[in-house]
């Protein structure tokens, strides 16, 4: 019975051992794009993320980070079909 929470701990610290991919650094680059941070922050961040020294939970971080302060919608000059859709969404209460 105890078998499956043994596995998902054993899943748990094999991600810890993985590293960064260049696919997750650019995922990460794509997202501060969407923040339009001020006062050079973002530059901070590009360093950040292109460095060697980036680890799993530090990317889980940031990418958490970019999520919830991403622009909204309505101060995206073309926000993807997506994007308009879940917003719509949003605003109409569905």
């Amino acid at each position: 019975m105890s078998d499956w929470i043994d596995d998902f701990f054993d899943e748990i610290e094999e991600e810890k051992d993985m590293e960064v991919t260049e696919r997750m650094r650019s995922w990460l680059l794509h997202l501060l794009r969407k923040c339009r941070y001020e006062d050079n922050v973002d530059e901070f961040y590009t360093d950040e993320i292109l460095s060697s020294d980036l680890t799993m939970n530090r990317y889980r971080e940031l990418s958490t980070t970019f999520e919830m302060n991403k622009l909204d919608v309505r101060y995206d000059y073309a926000p993807s079909q997506r994007e308009l859709a879940k917003f719509i969404r949003y605003i109409c209460d569905l």
